[in-house]
């Protein structure tokens, strides 16, 4: 007698490989969470690397510097080779960009100039240990991460874009300045923007208000009442990630 079976299976799983190269638990539902980028886990080999960056911020076409200093149990190490690796923002995996000698204190440095914001870590790497029997040339060549230091990251600065323009408020009667805040080819979320006014033939502008931009960028104020006519602009500050700017000029009627 021939008979057919079906097979049930009450919740799939399966690996996937992440991009630390080690696996991650997969449901049927879906991924139980976000996977983030992380190198592989270091071995204990009592080397340890540090690291840190001059500046954290640059302009476009500038320059910073990462800098470490390697150890082992404690003692700095002169004379070892330490590889620096970038990761871009927006990309998975990082690359190799240099190498250095470690001078007498341990330390090594490297002068970097990215395009856009960027993650550095420093890597030691030390021959991988085989044995005698199976030992060859290519063996011989074999290496294995000793440290790792934290990520740095430097942040390239990008200029950003504020325009400005005014609404009707049904029901109020005044107008509500407002703008959306651009950078990098893109709506800037939950950024601090300034509502500066003046007098119209008055060179001093004054901050009246300030509100953070919603999710697209854009910025909102109602116009304050006590004067006929008055003259406003908007202005961010900017910050590590963007540059300042200011809007252009707009005059309201706000009797």
């Amino acid at each position: 007698m021939t008979g057919s079976r079906k097979r049930h299976i009450g919740s799939a799983a399966v690996l996937a490989l992440t991009a630390s190269s080690g696996l991650a638990l997969v449901t049927a539902a879906g991924p139980a969470a976000a996977v983030t980028p992380q190198p592989a886990p270091v071995a204990s080999t009592g080397y340890s690397l540090s690291v840190a960056v001059a500046t954290k911020s640059i302009q476009p076409g500038g320059t910073d510097i990462v800098s470490g200093v390697l150890s082992k149990a404690g003692v700095v190490q002169a004379g070892d080779t330490v590889i620096l690796r970038a990761r871009p923002d927006g990309k998975w995996f990082g690359h190799r960009v240099a190498s250095a000698v470690t001078s007498n204190d341990g330390a090594v440095q490297f002068t970097v100039q990215p395009s856009k914001s960027s993650h550095y870590r420093l890597v030691f790497r030390i021959p991988v240990a085989t044995p005698a029997p199976v030992s060859t040339a290519a063996s011989a060549d074999a290496t294995t991460v000793a440290a790792r230091s934290a990520a740095a990251t430097v942040h390239v600065v990008q200029p950003s874009s504020l325009s400005i323009r005014t609404k009707q408020r049904h029901g109020a009667g005044r107008e509500v300045v407002m703008g959306q805040l651009r950078g990098d080819g893109h709506a800037l979320a939950h950024r601090q923007v300034m509502l500066q006014g003046q007098s119209v033939g008055s060179a001093v502008w004054t901050t009246l208000k300030t509100r953070r931009t919603h999710r697209n960028g854009v910025v909102e104020f109602l116009a304050p009442n006590g004067a006929t006519a008055e003259q406003f602009q908007l202005v961010f500050a900017g910050g590590a990630n963007y540059t300042g700017s200011t809007s252009g000029v707009f005059t309201v009627n706000v009797a």
